[in-house]
């Protein structure tokens, strides 16, 4: 499988720096694309940010085309071919991104503590190295995702039962 080197200079020297990372040609694109949404820029202190968390301080829009921008990656990954179980973890990794975001301030704040883009990027090089592995990863990722979505709709539900029978 040919490989290929990053498209990014590093500014300045660092061990790191000397031993690029090797990325798949089948989706440079698709690191591309994650680098510049969720880890472009540094901090001091070495706390890393993306345009996805610029662009969700646009109230309203911001977070809307970001997950449509981070639709790319998905896309890039059911043409390569992706287990049906890994393009739903990714939506599913875009959805908690977009609607936690969509929170005025600490959503913003979640946007570039929790960087979908880069997380999906690495779910797909995952794949495309180990794919019988990581489909047990993503069953148990969606399956703990579920339970916490149906707690969070039936505890309140089940609250206000009980509110409404001391009624």
């Amino acid at each position: 499988m040919p490989k290929a080197l990053t498209t990014y200079t590093v500014p300045r020297y660092r061990a790191e720096a000397l031993n690029p990372e090797v990325i798949d040609p089948r989706i440079a694109d698709v690191e591309t694309v994650a680098r510049w949404l969720d880890y472009a820029f540094e901090l001091p202190g070495g706390f890393r940010f993306g345009l996805a968390g610029i662009v969700g301080l646009i109230p309203g829009i911001g977070d809307i085309l970001d997950a449509l921008v981070s639709l790319y990656i998905v896309y890039r990954a059911v043409q390569l071919g992706l287990s049906r179980v890994a393009i739903t973890r990714m939506m599913v990794n875009i959805a908690i991104e977009a609607i936690a975001g969509s929170v005025p301030l600490v959503g913003d704040l979640f946007d570039v503590v929790f960087k979908a883009n880069r997380r999906n990027y690495q779910l797909l090089r995952n794949h495309l190295a180990e794919p019988k592995r990581q489909s047990a990863f993503d069953w148990l990722f969606l399956i703990g995702t579920a339970l916490l979505v149906i707690a969070g709709v039936a505890l309140p539900v089940l609250a206000l039962i009980k509110l409404a029978q001391y009624l």
